[in-house]
């Protein structure tokens, strides 16, 4: 950073990229000793030196109550601050003390010597933080050079046990007690900066800590370092920024939820779609019928590595179809939302890493994943019992109805996959008597046998008296002839 010449001349008006950055510098006890340095004089001939660091500005920029004094006291541990501590004589602090006394700074000494001299590796870490960024979150007045100081220290105070559990392989201490630290505001450049130092105070033995030749390992986790970089913004952003990023959130959620909800309702309104939804459906893996869904993945895979990839090609091509036409008005208003976060993160975090996906992108996938998901579903429904059934619903989203002469419905129709004849049945029975007792059905099988037994009798005699009738007329037509 570049130097002021002044105090608290931090400053205003540049390229917002980054509003806090902790770059890390390792110092081991063997490259001090070659040096001729010990690490307790840090706590004299740099960190407290009066061109870098002063107190005499440290003034709260937003107005708080007594009440509110007081729970910030109870949250911070008892922590004193510079202006209501008595014996505090220096800016520097740790975790006890917003301004330590000079008993401390002794104690800090013997102690950081003590570390060296058990062969352990100081860390040094800046939290270097744009002068419009303190401005934005009421922590710095260009005009008076007024700055909160105390508010920074505490949130300093609030992260660091997280860089010293999750740094490296194992927490950096071995007991509560076991990590010396302090930190300094530095006001002397062009951005503000506030270094801390911490160090295991006991001898490191532990293997996964020990690099093969002996020496403490110095080095610290990415993500714990980042994590640490988010909260400690977090500790300090104004409630107005909270709300600004917490506003684009909700936005980009309805959003995004209005356009699940309009999806499933086109699709199965709009009869150009017919062929796309079917064209889908026959690609379908035929062994996961019923359990069609995109997977855990961030986005729909397409290449061959995913039996689901056919049926997502044709899913990307309808959602883009979906999108361009039908959802475009909301589409283009969901893009704009989230790009806004894209900016207030550029603000924040700087400049992405080369690869990385802008928040706007991962959201816009996450919305296409979600549209995939919810015709998949109504695929799976296809094969329930009850193919009215409704998919299930979020705390944002609306159920979706199914029309009985919609789109999926056609799609089982198409597919043989109709089970209303099943209704059909179930209803026709519905309506018919009950059968009649055992014995009842007996006495009447009774009475019809007995009837069908006279019947019998009746027409055995009927074809008896024909026979007699008949050979009667042949016996006469033959007496005939012979008179």
């Amino acid at each position: 950073m570049a130097k002021t010449g002044g105090f608290a001349n931090f400053t205003t008006g540049e390229k917002k990229t980054g509003a806090v950055l902790l770059p890390t510098h390792f110092t081991t006890a063997s490259q001090a000793n070659k040096e001729g340095k010990q690490f307790g004089n840090l706590v004299r001939t740099y960190a407290a030196k009066s061109s870098k660091v002063m107190d005499e500005n440290n003034q709260s920029l937003v107005d708080v109550t007594d009440a509110e004094m007081a729970l910030t006291a109870n949250d911070s541990f008892g922590y004193s601050s510079r202006f209501s501590a008595t014996g505090d004589e220096h800016p520097l602090f740790d975790g006890q003390t917003l301004n330590m006394n000079d008993e401390q700074m002794d104690r800090l000494e013997d102690r950081l010597n003590t570390a060296q001299g058990n062969g352990n590796i100081l860390h040094e870490m800046a939290f270097s933080m744009r002068g419009d960024w303190l401005v934005e979150n009421d922590l710095y007045d260009p005009e008076t050079k007024q700055l909160d100081q105390d508010r920074l220290k505490r949130a300093e105070q609030h992260i660091v046990q997280d860089l010293f559990d999750k740094g490296g392989a194992q927490p950096l201490g071995e007991s509560p007690d076991d990590v010396i630290w302090f930190g300094a505001v530095h006001q002397d450049t062009d951005h503000l900066n506030m270094h801390i130092w911490y160090v295991k105070e006991s001898k490191e033995t532990r293997p996964s800590m020990l690099h093969q030749s002996g020496e403490p390992k110095g080095v610290i986790n990415f993500h714990a370092k980042k994590q640490a970089e988010s909260k400690f913004r977090y500790e300090l952003e104004s409630d107005a920024t909270k709300i600004k990023r917490a506003d684009v959130y909700e936005a980009v959620g309805n959003y995004r939820s209005s356009i699940k909800n309009d999806t499933l309702s086109k699709l199965d309104e709009i009869h150009r779609y017919t062929a796309d939804l079917q064209k889908i459906f026959e690609v379908l893996p035929q062994d996961l019928r019923g359990r069609w869904k995109v997977g855990n993945t961030d986005s729909l895979v397409t290449d061959d590595s995913s039996r689901m990839a056919p049926a997502n090609r044709q899913m990307n091509q309808l959602i883009d179809k979906m999108l361009t036409h039908e959802l475009k008005d909301d589409y283009q208003a969901f893009q704009g939302t989230a790009q806004k976060m894209d900016a207030m993160m550029t603000e924040t975090h700087g400049h992405q890493h080369k690869g990385q996906l802008k928040w706007s992108e991962a959201q816009d996938n996450r919305l296409r994943k979600e549209l995939a998901n919810g015709i998949y579903r109504q695929f799976n429904k296809n094969f329930k019992d009850d193919p009215n059934d409704q998919q299930g619903k979020s705390a944002t989203d609306q159920p979706f109805k199914k029309d009985k002469h919609g789109n999926f419905e056609k799609i089982r129709h198409a597919n043989g996959i109709d089970n209303d004849h099943q209704k059909d049945m179930k209803k026709s029975t519905i309506h018919q008597k009950p059968l009649a007792p055992m014995g009842k059905l007996n006495r009447i099988a009774k009475r019809m046998t007995k009837q069908s037994r006279q019947e019998l009798q009746q027409m055995h005699r009927m074809i008896q008296d024909m026979d007699k009738s008949m050979t009667q007329n042949v016996s006469d037509e033959s007496l005939s002839q012979y008179i």
